[in-house]
């Protein structure tokens, strides 16, 4: 499931040293989720040589409350001083527009973590819940999306010109549309995937244009690779007719926000995706969350599913740690415990009694806990 290629940072399996991991547990399901992907981290730690130290990083709708600031530049300096930042989910009801969403695009940033990666990935056993009719989930559904993660619409450049006129300026640059689309071949070379497509708006759009120039052009590299490119609004019907045709799939900042959150659902729940935020140099620090957000309906009830926690530990140990048999084993335990329990999102909704048991989130951390501490000891 997890893909094969690495932040070029040293494997604790050859260096004893800690690695210190930022927890930033936010709002809301984010206080419930990410204890349990810790606990997946002290269970590795107990059968493995990797070895971490925890910094926990207040951030979130009550900081701002408290502050003004979603997250202090205290504990923003402080992430200065980690391997890897794990998040939950920020978020309050009430908050003025994008001051959550703020702590987020500053990390992203400020790290310059331009590779957004999502794995979307549907388990066997959750075939019951996926919206998709069996003709079109096929042989499985199984690709990555990698979207750039720190220009285009999002670059937050723009503002209200007079009471009814606001502007929002869609920013590509040489340098920006490259680095992603040159990550995305070469990540899906290493897969050894035969197919890569991107998503744009070339039939409207001067910067979707730029993109399809440049993916034409890089991709010539790559003449191994069956190259496509989709409009924005073609790809999704195709996302939903036949998903088990894509592998890779490259896409700008917003499309890919968009075409993510819509592939989510076909791996059954936002509660089984994972999120990695990907600064590729040596010495970047990436940031790893589940795509869910907070979730304040639900906060408190012990209901979230911490499966897309747990998944994002799985990437953040192959990607940054280059330990790939980590995320082989969460993967397989996931799997395993799905056969007999499910949280209240991923659990059937059929008139007669499902074979399946309906748990919290810390039972649910807890089976998965389990196995995975089973496996290692092997």
């Amino acid at each position: 499931m997890f893909p094969i290629i690495y932040l070029q940072r040293v494997s604790t399996m050859m260096c004893m040293k800690s690695k210190k991991i930022a927890l930033i547990m936010g709002d809301g399901i984010g206080k419930e989720v990410i204890p349990e992907a810790k606990q997946i981290l002290l269970t590795i730690a107990n059968h493995t040589d990797h070895r971490f130290d925890f910094l926990e990083i207040p951030a979130g709708g009550e900081v701002w409350k408290e502050t003004g600031q979603s997250i202090t530049d205290a504990s923003f300096e402080k992430l200065r001083t980690v391997d890897a930042i794990v998040l939950g989910a920020l978020g309050i009801p009430g908050l003025p527009q994008g001051v959550a969403e703020y702590a987020v695009l500053k990390i992203r940033q400020e790290f310059n973590q331009y590779v957004n990666l999502r794995p979307i990935f549907l388990y066997e056993p959750l075939r019951d819940i996926c919206p998709l009719k069996d003709e079109f989930i096929g042989d499985g559904i199984n690709m990555f999306i990698l979207r750039e993660n720190s220009e285009g619409i999002y670059s937050k450049i723009g503002g209200k010109v007079q009471d009814r006129a606001t502007i929002d300026t869609m920013i590509f640059t040489e340098l920006g549309v490259k680095r992603i689309l040159e990550f995305a071949f070469e990540f899906a070379h290493k897969k050894n995937h035969t197919r890569i497509c991107s998503v744009d708006k070339a039939n409207l759009l001067y910067t979707s244009t730029m993109w399809r120039s440049m993916f034409k052009e890089l991709g010539e590299k790559y003449p191994n690779l069956e190259k496509k490119s989709y409009y924005i609004d073609a790809f999704c019907q195709w996302l939903i007719r036949a998903p088990y045709q894509f592998q890779t799939v490259v896409s700008s900042n917003m499309f890919g926000d968009i075409i993510s959150d819509e592939a989510a659902f076909l791996a059954g729940s936002l509660g089984m995706v994972a999120s990695a935020n990907l600064n590729p140099s040596p010495n970047g620090i990436s940031m790893f969350e589940p795509i869910h957000g907070s979730a304040p309906d639900i906060a408190g009830d012990n209901i979230a599913n911490p499966i897309a926690s747990i998944l994002s530990i799985g990437l953040m140990m192959e990607l940054v740690f280059a330990d790939s048999y980590i995320g082989e084993i969460l993967h397989h335990s996931i799997a395993s415990v799905l056969e007999t329990h499910r949280t209240p999102d991923i659990y059937p909704k059929i008139k007669e009694k499902p074979k399946v048991k309906k748990v919290t989130t810390q039972e649910m951390g807890k089976l998965i806990q389990n196995i995975v501490s089973n496996e290692l000891r092997k």
